[in-house]
């Protein structure tokens, strides 16, 4: 939602009965391209609530940093799941848990089924639940160029592996969630101790072995960098229920129903291709480094 909100308010901006709704154009265009390039068998997208979460309670100024959108934003959500619903796309939120719990849990519940998941995001929090079933795709530019993220793609860009991604963000912090982890720790230093001793825990255990001023930081700043690591941690035990082996087929109906009646001229022309192409090969995943970049649109593929 972010990314189509602030991508199309850069160009033209489409209106619908006075109501600007490029997010709304932006999302649509967005999951028509996942479709077509990804051809999932089953597909959710999961959402925040307006309530608070646990990792609120814990920490009064966790995200307290982060902005409230424009207005033209929120006046286009509904828009949004009026979308969804047109593709009988599943939306799922709980109250006191982020989307990224959920989306930790379904990848979670997935992976043991050996489903092959597919995390779409510009989120890197989500490094820390991928497996050899369970790959993070991330939203920077053409979807179809982005290489998903497996344990060997992760450990070669961040010389740790995907469970060690919860400490690392512990120690280093998150200035966009708004904790600090260990003052005057950082990124190379949290890797090379992690490399050597596995888990914050154990660095703990180790602290003798650590330079006097490392060694300092880390014992003056445990229960920080502990309470850290919670609110690091994505829960993979929501209690959410979805049925894993539901399948998504497009509902061209429905769905041409809705981007007509939004005047999305363009995009409904794009549905009908789509809608005749799906019995075609899927595509073969080019291969392309990963690259830097970070948006907060969550979607789960699987």
């Amino acid at each position: 939602m972010h990314r189509s909100y602030h991508g199309i308010n850069k160009g033209f901006i489409p209106m619908w009965k006075g109501v600007k709704v490029g997010m709304v154009y932006g999302f649509a265009s967005m999951l028509l391209h996942i479709i077509h390039h990804f051809r999932p068998d089953g597909l959710i997208v999961s959402f925040d609530t307006k309530e608070k979460t646990f990792r609120h309670e814990a920490d009064e100024n966790y995200k307290a940093q982060r902005e409230k959108a424009p207005d033209d934003f929120y006046i286009q959500i509904p828009y949004i799941y009026e979308l969804l619903e047109s593709f009988e796309i599943p939306v799922l939120k709980m109250p006191g848990f982020e989307s990224d719990d959920i989306i930790g849990t379904l990848a979670h519940n997935a992976d043991d089924k050996e489903h092959d998941v597919k995390i779409l995001s510009g989120d890197l929090d989500f490094l820390q639940l991928i497996s050899d079933n369970v790959s993070l795709v991330r939203f920077n530019g053409p979807i179809e160029q982005q290489i998903p993220y497996g344990p060997k793609e992760a450990l070669a860009r961040y010389g740790i592996t995907p469970d060690q991604m919860i400490d690392y963000k512990a120690i280093i912090g998150d200035s966009s969630d708004n904790f600090k982890g260990i003052m005057g720790i950082g990124p190379k230093t949290a890797t090379k101790l992690l490399q050597e001793f596995g888990t914050l825990e154990k660095i703990y255990e180790h602290l003798d072995e650590l330079a006097p001023k490392v060694s300092e930081k880390f014992s003056t700043q445990k229960n920080q960098a502990l309470h850290c690591k919670m609110l690091a941690t994505i829960k993979i035990d929501v209690p959410v229920e979805f049925d894993l082996d539901a399948k998504f087929e497009l509902r061209p109906d429905k769905s041409i129903a809705f981007l007509e009646k939004m005047e999305f001229r363009s995009l409904v022309n794009r549905f009908h291709r789509l809608n005749t192409n799906l019995d075609q090969p899927r595509k073969v995943e080019q291969k392309k480094k990963p690259t830097k970049g970070d948006d907060e649109e969550q979607l789960a593929l699987f």
